[in-house]
Parts: C-alpha cells; structure tokens; sequence
C-alpha cells in the first residue's frame, strides 16, 4: 500500500453506542498494524467525557476528511443525514473512497438501508452473519470483525464495583432503551433461578449491567429479580468501568435471540474470562465448544413488536436448562472453568485481537488503495514507519 494515501475513520467517536465503539475499536486495530487515521465526528454531538477515549483519538481528530479511503461507521437509517452533514462540513463524498461498516441483528439486513449502503464502493462486516445478512438482501461485504482486546491499566476491583469477592460471579449487558428481547435478560434471570435451585449452597452472585437504567433500572429490578443476590448496576459506567466489571466477572451470560457480533462476550474472552452464550449468530466467529459454553437453541418466528424489521425473520431460543447443564461442572470444578477460559483467551486475541484484525483492515486498504483512480496523497494519516 503507499504510505501517502490518507485514511479517515468517520462516525461517533466519543459516543458510548455501540456504533462509536465500533470505529474506536478500529482506530485501535488501525494502531497495531502502523496505520495512523484521521477521525470525524460526523454530527458533534457527544461531549468527550470518557478519558480513555480523549487519550485513544488524541489529536487524529480532524474537522472535515479529505480526498482517501473514508470508513464510516454508521448504520443504513444514517446514511442519508450524515452524508448531508458530510457535505456541510466541506466533504465531497466524490473525492474519495468510501467505505461503510454497518451493524445488524437479524437474519436479512433490511431492504430499505441496503439500498443507501449501496451508495459506497465497499462494505465491511463485523462477523460472518452480518455479511450473509447483507448477502441475503443483495449486497456484498468483506468480514473485517472487531478488535475486542483491552486497553493494558489498572483495574477496579470487585469491591469498589460492590460485587462480593467470595461469589462466583455471573455478568450480564442489556440496554432498556432498546429491544430488550434480543438481549432476553429474562433467560439470564430463569438460569440463575436454576442455578440456585440446583446448587442451594453454592456461593453464586449474578450482576446486571444495565444501560440507561438509570432510567426505569430500578421498577425493572423490581419486578424481574427479586433475589437478593441479584445485583443491579444501573450507573453509567466510564471505559475503565466496564472493561473492570467484565474483569470482575467469573462467567459473561449472553442468553441472546440474535447477536451482530457479541461484543461483551469477545471483551470477557479477551479478558480471561468465561463466556457462555447461545450457539448462534455473529459471536460464533469467536466461540467454539473448545473455548466456551455454547448453549443449545431452537429457532423460533419474530412478533412483530420485538425487533424493527423483523417480519418474516427468525431468530434463537436459548435452551435455559441445557445453559444451567452447562455450568454445572464449571461450579463443580472451577479450574474446568478456568482452563476453558484460557483456551477462550488465547483464541479470540489471535482472531480478534488488535493486530488480527488490523490485518484484515490493512488488506482491505491496500485492495482499495490499488484501483485506478488514486487519492492525493495527504500527510494527515500516514502509515508509520
């Protein structure tokens, strides 16, 4: 690849969606391979608040992208404003090449995105189903994956997160802004229900993190999870929070119906975690039987209140007690637990760890850099050398 051709990771930078993750998550696999892009924040309307963000983008902030390779983490319903606001800021979405890295749940990406993702001359995926997702709507995509391995530092320990440091600890990620029935923190609660049922003298605490709970958290808790040894965590947590209380935790639960990718799974595999998960979707990119608990599912037809889009679309449920099977030796025999996890470790940094995945973003830039019509070199985001 020439070393002057100017590479612009554009989206939510200092957002805590999923979406801004995702474009620092490729900032940080850019990083590892030498690649140093510059980063717009499309709309500017986030404040920076979290440190470790302020310290990743640092001064690769730029107002406007210029002529280059352009990857804009956005999804298919922002399409349209973002290149208006694109524009506004001085873009020519002609001058360049443009990339789009979009994130979807289900089975099909809907017709009505894939239409403005076709405006780009390349789609990146975040896992093997998002592409035959988009495959399924018409639409060809590269799996890229996203970099899941932590930023090096301190961590806060389970006592300063209010977690009881004898308990094997069960962790769980939803979003009550959102579909929570994707998510399906009903299941997690039936299984530690199970768990408890079955090992009335095991010392088990299971923690919900809940996004935007701040908001509602508490009538949620109230009415789903009633055991004492339920803990809900409704704060918002900063960068070093999360990446603590994945550490805290003994064993990540994702009884999930559908996952693009599974990021708090790949985060706790990174972390030396367990990771136990329904057998389907975007995180079986990473989890095989040898390295986690994959938990058997059937294949149930979507409401048409449970997922935008959703009509005529499948997704996973989760068998509940073939989960509670699962852990059960792990409770048994933690040093199980722990060798599986190592396992677990090592195989998702070398799929998806910084470098592995900068890799397969530096073939994809080289690929793109080689067409005919070249951008004007720019010294903005050189590779280092």
């Amino acid at each position: 690849m020439s070393d002057d051709v100017p590479i612009t990771l554009i989206g939510h930078p200092w957002s805590p969606i999923g979406m801004g993750e995702g474009l620092r998550q490729q900032l940080r696999a850019c990083h590892a391979v030498g690649l140093r892009p510059a980063v717009m924040d499309i709309f500017r309307y986030t404040r920076c608040s979290d440190p470790a963000h302020a310290a990743l983008v640092g001064a690769d902030e730029c107002e406007v992208a210029g002529p280059g390779i352009r990857v804009f983490n956005i999804n298919g319903d922002e399409v349209e404003p973002v290149l208006a606001a694109f524009a506004e800021r001085g873009g020519k979405i002609e001058d360049g090449i443009n990339v789009i890295a979009p994130a979807w749940e289900l089975p099909a990406y809907p017709k009505p995105w894939a239409k403005q993702l076709g405006r780009f001359d390349e789609i990146w995926a975040m896992s093997d189903f998002v592409r035959d997702s988009l495959a399924a709507s018409g639409l060809t995509a590269h799996t890229i994956g996203q970099a899941v391995q932590a930023e090096p530092g301190p961590m806060l320990s389970r006592r300063q997160l209010g977690i009881r440091e004898s308990a094997f600890v069960l962790l769980h990620f939803f979003d009550l802004s959102s579909f929570a029935e994707r998510k399906n923190p009903q299941a997690v609660l039936a299984l530690f229900a199970s768990l408890r049922a079955a090992h009335p003298f095991a010392d088990l605490q299971l923690v919900l993190k809940v996004k935007n709970g701040e908001r509602g958290g508490e009538d949620w808790a109230g009415e789903l999870a009633p055991d004492p040894q339920v803990k809900l965590l409704t704060a918002p947590l900063d960068s070093l929070g999360v990446r603590s209380l994945v550490n805290a935790c003994d064993c990540f639960v994702s009884l999930h119906r559908a996952e693009g990718f599974g990021r708090g799974l790949g985060e706790a595999m990174a972390l030396g975690r367990l990771a136990l998960g329904t057998a389907w979707s975007g995180n079986l990119d990473f989890m095989r039987p040898d390295n986690s608990l994959l938990v058997d599912f059937r294949m149930v037809a979507l409401k048409p209140e449970d997922y935008p889009h959703g009509e005529g679309q499948n997704w996973a449920d989760p068998d509940i007690d073939h989960a509670a099977r699962l852990l059960a030796p792990i409770l048994a025999d933690p040093a199980r637990g722990a060798a599986l996890a190592e396992r677990g470790r090592r195989g998702v940094l070398l799929s998806h760890g910084n470098r592995a995945v900068g890799l397969r973003m530096l073939d994809r830039i080289e690929a793109l850099a080689a067409r005919p019509v070249q951008a004007k070199p720019s010294s903005r985001a050189r590779r280092r050398r």
